[in-house]
Order: C-alpha cells, then structure tokens, then sequence
C-alpha cells in the first residue's frame, strides 16, 4: 500500500463515520428520483409497446396475420436484447468506471444512467476535494523539520515524510507495510514501543545515521493507529556534553589555586613562619590570585560573546592608537626580554568593536610572549592583501606547535603543554576569545606553525570592514 493510499484510506474511514451534510449517496438520489424515474420508465415501455403493435398492424394489413405476429416477436425480441446490453455496459463500467461510453443513451435504464452521472460528478468532487487535502498534508509534512512517520496497531509503517526518512533510514519504495521494529533495528526502541508508555520519549544513538541522536516520541490516535515524531537533537546534546565539560574545566582550574590558597592560608596561621618564607608565600598567593581574576575575567568575555548581539557597536577603530596602546602593554609585559617590532603598511582603519578587537590583538600578541624564549622576536604587522582583505598577524620565534594540535588549540582550555601555560599564567581560552570575536567580525583566524621555528597566527577581516583613512585620521597611524 502506498502512502499517500493508506491515508486516504483512513480519511475516507473518518468520513464513512462523520458523513458531511452535502454528501450525495445513492439512497438519497434514489429517493429524489423515485416519482420521475417510474413514470419515466413506463412511459419508454409503453411507447415502444405502442410503437411495435402499430407497426405489427401495419404489416399484417399489408402482407398477412403471420407475418404481423412475426415482425412484433422480432422487434420485442430486439429491444429487450437492447435492454440486456444496456445492462452489461453497467456491469462493466462497474468493473472499469473509466468506460464512459454507452452511459446516458435512450432505453429504459436511462433513469439509472441519470444516478450514476449525478454520483459520478459527486464523487469526482469529493476526490478532488481530497486530493487537495492530501496534498496539502504532504506539504505540510515535509516542511517539518522533525520526521513523522504514521503506523497502525500491528505496527506496520503506512507513511513516512522525508525526513524521517532520512532520520530512520526507512525506504519509502521498500520498508512501507513492513513493521517497524524490523526496519529500526534498536533494542531500546523495540522496548518502548512494547512497553507502550507514550508519556516518555526514546532517545535512538546507535542508528546507521552517522553521529546522530534522533528523539522518538509516539501520539495514539485514530483507535490504534500511532503518530510517531522523530527530532535531530544532536546540537543539543553536543551542547550539553560542552556545558558539561566547560563546567568541569572551569570548577579545576578554579579549585587548584584556590587549594593552594587554602593550604598556605593555613600554614601561616598554625605555624610561625620568618619574614622570607612568609614573603615567599604571599607572592604565590598574588600570583594564584592573578590567575583566578585572569581566569574569571576571560569566561565573562566568552560569556559576553555568547549571549551578546553587538554588531550594533561596530564603528571605526582607528587602527594607529590601538596599535600603540598594545605595543605599550607588550613591552611591559615582556620586561625588555623580547624584540618587539610593529608595523602597520596600510591607511586602513578597521570597522568592528574596539574592545572586542583589543582583546583578541592582544591575546595573540600575549600568547606569543609566553611562549617564546627570552631574546626571541616578536613581530606585529596590520595590511591590507592583494583581495582587498585586512590581514592582522603575529608571529614569533616559538617552539613551535605540532600539527595535530592546531585544530583543537582554539577550543576552551585546551593546552598545548599545560605545566608551562600555569606556570606563566594562561587560562586556555586565549584562542578560543580570538575565534570568537574573529566569528563576530565575519573573519576567520588562520594558524601556521612549525616545531622549532615558531608559529604565526592571522585574523583576516572581509573587505567590507576595511575602511580607507581619511586625511585628518592618517595621522593617527603608525
């Protein structure tokens, strides 16, 4: 049975229950017709009757008695034979309503020739009617974004939209009228739908969809019949299994300083200490202290970029005082220890976020002095490329980070070496800030690096954010 069929079996079941006031049956065409449709039939018997004997008396004036009685047999003869192939015409539209020849044509039976045209045009009304409906129905369906899928009480899938197929893996030209616990092979399915608990929803993990979680939940209606839903929440759950591990990074990389803090804490109020171990102590107090603050303060700008819409804040960044406000906290960051250099080769400001572009410049430029060597060099530069996009860059004489690393550095408190990040105080969500606001600007960040000569990071900023430094601002860049 296909689809669209077994729905119109259940609709025409619903109709047969709940018969529309304008319906027209064949009781009741009958019912208006009985009057004309006697007198009518007795009227063309009776003409032919007529018509025969007048006829009959014709001949038998003319040529003899017998020959009289014989022509009225013939011609009586002949038009019941009319009659009998008036009736098989009937019986065979009846087997093929698609025959139309022969209907309405003069003899006796015209009256019934009369009901069935009248519930003809009915019920290609009532069709048509239908077809819109089930027309509709389809379209509706497939424009769902969840999968329903229609099975009736021996669980014998009789419809199924695109979607959930494609959800399912049901093959609507194979799988329809086969039951459904054969074509979703899942344990975990086969028993709630047994079980028949409707209040609950299965979630299906194992199905051949590739990394999917697929949401079932069954609605009864219609006796036995059952609806059954299917929703993709896969972002959903990759959602949760993220909160769920952002909450675990953050509550660890909270707890270790806080049980340092804890634990010199204590020490210095039970045991007496001298003035340099006390010293010693409250520095790497200040310094986990520090960590916390830089920890607390990057989750609230990833938490900022999360939930904030600020495309409204866009304005142009004048490029040149950013640049020395960035370079001034580089050098006092890095205490002389690195050769910083800062070039911007381009009269192009930036149209973005101040903040928002502060921080991420800078998180690279911290990122590169944490992690190069003292007397390494460290290099800034701003451009404008031959595709008329801005290129920010920095790139630095590092370590170097391995290949397989780049693809993960920009997610939330991964590290590359852990022990050296703590100690210089990294959080692990510098990068993944820069990704962030990169996103916000409708730019992409770009990593390159090799071990042993040191990594260049870019954000690339579209065209459409670059704006030419007029005369008045020009003096403001570097």
């Amino acid at each position: 049975m296909k689809p669209l069929e077994a729905v119109d079996t259940n609709i025409q079941q619903n109709q047969k229950k709940e018969p529309k006031e304008n319906s027209i049956t064949l009781s009741s065409l009958n019912a208006n017709q009985k009057p004309s449709s006697f007198f009518r039939f007795w009227l063309n018997v009776t003409l032919v009757t007529l018509l025969i004997l007048a006829f009959s008396v014709i001949i038998k004036t003319v040529f003899s008695e017998k020959i009289g009685y014989l022509i009225a047999i013939i011609l009586l003869m002949s038009w019941v034979l009319f009659q009998y192939f008036q009736i098989q015409k009937i019986v065979r539209w009846s087997k093929n309503p698609k025959i139309k020849n022969g209907l309405g044509s003069f003899g006796a039976y015209n009256p019934i020739y009369d009901v069935i045209i009248r519930l003809i045009r009915a019920s290609n009304k009532q069709k048509h009617l239908l077809n819109k409906t089930l027309v509709g129905f389809k379209r509706s369906t497939e424009a769902m974004s969840d999968g329903v899928v229609i099975i009736d009480k021996s669980d014998q899938i009789v419809f199924a939209t695109p979607n959930a197929e494609r959800y399912l893996k049901i093959k609507s030209d194979i799988d329809m009228g086969k039951n459904i616990i054969n074509v979703i092979r899942n344990p975990e399915f086969a028993d709630f739908l047994i079980k028949k608990d409707w209040s609950k929803s299965v979630f299906l993990e194992d199905l051949p969809v590739e990394n999917r979680v697929i949401e079932v939940q069954i609605l009864p209606y219609d006796d036995d019949d059952r609806l059954l839903i299917c929703k993709d929440i896969t972002k959903l759950k990759r959602l949760e299994s993220s909160k769920k591990d952002f909450v675990a990074n953050v509550s660890h990389e909270l707890k270790t300083p806080l049980t340092i803090l804890g634990g010199f804490i204590e020490t210095m109020i039970e045991i007496p200490l001298d003035k340099t171990k006390k010293k010693t102590m409250l520095l790497e107090m200040s310094h986990q202290t520090v960590r916390m603050e830089r920890l607390v303060n990057d989750l609230l700008i990833l938490s900022k970029l999360d939930t904030e819409d600020s495309s409204a804040e866009y304005k142009e960044i004048l490029l040149g005082d950013l640049f020395d406000k960035v370079l001034k906290n580089a050098h006092q960051i890095s205490q002389n220890r690195h050769k910083i250099s800062i070039k911007n080769n381009t009269n192009h400001n930036l149209l973005g976020n101040y903040d928002q572009i502060f921080s991420a410049f800078w998180n690279l430029i911290n990122s590169a002095i944490i992690y190069t060597k003292p007397s390494g060099i460290i290099r800034i530069s701003w451009n404008v490329d031959n595709n008329k996009k801005g290129v920010f860059e920095v790139s630095d004489t590092g370590p170097g980070i391995e290949s397989h690393h780049l693809p993960l550095i920009v997610k939330r408190f991964y590290r590359v070496d852990k022990s050296r990040s703590r100690e210089s105080g990294g959080t692990g969500l510098g990068l993944s800030i820069v990704k962030n606001i990169a996103l916000k600007h409708e730019s992409k960040l770009e990593i390159e690096s090799k071990i042993g000569k040191g990594s260049t990071f870019k954000i690339i900023f579209p065209y459409e954010r670059i704006k030419k430094v007029n005369e008045l601002d020009e003096k403001n860049s570097i």
